[in-house]
């Protein structure tokens, strides 16, 4: 039995390191900058690939843009040349930064703190056969997480005692009448005579 399907191989593996000297990190966007305005700017340097303008999901600002975004191109030639172009050029109101971008797979960016104590440690303390980790390591670990514990609990407590007595407050309606000037109430008059 004969197949007139088409077999699809899979597509040759890129390389990483190639795709990140065509990317482009594109900082400190004015807030009226467009993704339209942006994309006709960056389209002048090159035939992009890839455009990410970076938006805030949720808050206040939600729907608005971050004040990035990431351009890739499709060779290395182009992006440098925009990079050229673009860095410190006046959009709008603002000075444009622009770089290449890397990924942050090795950096401990975003992770907790007791995550980064125990890769720290790890690194620099002797490497238990067992668990993986030192004994002290563990300790460092449980005692930053604790620290860490204490300086956010302050965030998590409320009083029930009111902060002032009640009409204390200098915004009181019964302390703001003892202040306020008194009104005039005589009408409007002319002080000089008609001619």
């Amino acid at each position: 039995m004969t197949s007139d399907m088409p077999t699809y191989l899979p597509a040759p593996p890129q390389d990483p390191n190639a795709a990140d000297q065509c990317r482009l990190w594109i900082g400190n966007l004015d807030p009226r900058v467009t993704e339209f305005a942006l994309l006709k700017i960056l389209q002048k340097f090159g035939n992009l690939l890839k455009f990410d303008l970076m938006y805030h999901k949720s808050g206040p600002d939600q729907g608005k843009h971050r004040g990035y975004c990431f351009a890739t191109y499709e060779n290395k030639e182009e992006a440098s040349y925009a990079c050229q172009c673009l860095d410190g050029k006046l959009l709008l109101s603002k000075n444009l930064s622009v770089k290449l971008a890397h990924s942050d797979k090795d950096q401990n960016i975003g992770l907790p703190l007791t995550v980064k104590v125990l890769k720290e440690d790890a690194k620099l303390s002797n490497i238990d056969s067992n668990s993986g980790l030192s004994r002290e390591s563990k300790i460092r670990a449980i005692e930053a997480k604790l620290r860490a514990m204490e300086e956010s609990q302050k965030d998590f407590t409320y009083s029930l005692a009111p902060a002032a007595a009640p009409g204390t407050s200098k915004w009181c309606s019964s302390q703001m009448a003892s202040t306020r000037k008194p009104q005039n109430n005589k009408p409007y008059r002319r002080t000089f005579s008609k001619r």
